[in-house]
């Protein structure tokens, strides 16, 4: 086995290009099989390899695809910055794909503060002194229905792939939906209760497909696509919600 250099076992690098800007990456090692180069929907450069394979190698995919990093970079930080999302009364949230309006209620005598969900609104009774109070008690509620929501949708998937699971968490991922671990846990983002319901069932189907298939071969995508005959036309409107909910909640 080739010996590294020292400066070739270093988790991170600096990319220079031609109009004399550089970018800052960096390399993380996992159970995988293959190498891969990601731009993560914020412009962040990550290296993906198998334990097995040399930061070495990590750096050189890097420097080969320089070109192809630039223009993604570029591509996401040309975009229009989106107006800041309000916290505030009468301001409009998602869940399940429809719209709610905050309702503020203020009231000083109620100790903690009470949420109330309608088919149009999500009203917040109690002391609340600002957008950061909202955002905290709101985003810790969605995490609340989204473990139960996704904890129903994956037991109902499990039983009809005839698979089974480990324990399932729910996490504020920055670039993913959904992940299957090889020892067969789930983890699931919390923003799939802002979505319509058909596309968290394909997030559910698709990470119970790598208990068969740690992997993205033709078998898994059959997996499936036994069960969501439309997926390809689901993934890209998961798609096209991504980069407005990222920059939003």
């Amino acid at each position: 086995m080739e010996e590294e250099h020292n400066e070739d076992r270093r988790n991170t690098g600096i990319l220079p290009f031609e109009d004399g800007t550089f970018l800052n990456y960096k390399i993380v090692k996992s159970r995988r099989r293959t190498m891969a180069l990601q731009v993560t929907k914020t412009g962040e450069v990550i290296v993906r390899l198998p334990f097995t394979a040399s930061y070495r190698l990590g750096h050189e995919l890097v420097l080969k695809n320089s070109r192809w990093v630039y223009e993604a970079v570029l591509k996401i930080r040309s975009r229009p910055v989106l107006n800041q999302f309000s916290w505030a009364d009468g301001s409009e949230l998602l869940l399940f794909g429809e719209k709610r309006i905050i309702r503020i209620l203020h009231d000083v005598r109620r100790k903690g503060i009470l949420i109330k969900e309608s088919s149009e609104e999500l009203t917040l009774t109690g002391s609340i002194d600002g957008e950061d109070t909202v955002r905290s008690v709101i985003k810790n509620w969605y995490r609340q229905r989204a473990r139960q929501y996704l904890e129903e949708k994956t037991a109902f998937w499990a039983q009809i792939m005839n698979t089974d699971y480990g324990r399932i968490a729910i996490r504020d991922q920055a670039t993913r939906w959904g992940s299957c671990s090889g020892k067969g846990n789930l983890n699931f983002n919390w923003r799939l209760v802002l979505l319509p319901e058909d596309l968290a069932d394909y997030v559910v189907v698709h990470e119970l497909a790598h208990r068969t298939y740690m992997n993205h071969s033709k078998a898994f995508w059959s997996t499936v696509e036994k069960e969501i005959p439309d997926y390809r036309s689901r993934r890209k409107r998961l798609r096209e919600y991504e980069s407005d909910i990222y920059q939003k909640y």
